[in-house]
């Protein structure tokens, strides 16, 4: 997967989403999204599709930590 820019985490947070699912080359810029979107939003990091596919239809999954990373 490419990484990807521009994500609005803050708009994510009004539209009232809960989770929104990245590549995991993005979890590097972590530390740069506002801390409140940090806290307002569960950030998923997929590697493959499959991650995608998963963290979409099971949305109480667990969240790879980006402090981890």
């Amino acid at each position: 997967m490419l990484p990807v820019g521009g994500i609005n985490e803050k708009a994510a947070a009004r539209a009232g989403l809960a989770a929104i699912i990245l590549p995991a080359r993005n979890r590097k810029d972590y530390e740069e999204i506002p801390e409140a979107a940090r806290i307002a939003l569960r950030f998923l990091w997929a590697e493959r599709v499959e991650d995608v596919i998963e963290g979409a239809l099971d949305p109480a999954s667990e969240p790879t930590p980006a402090a981890a990373a």
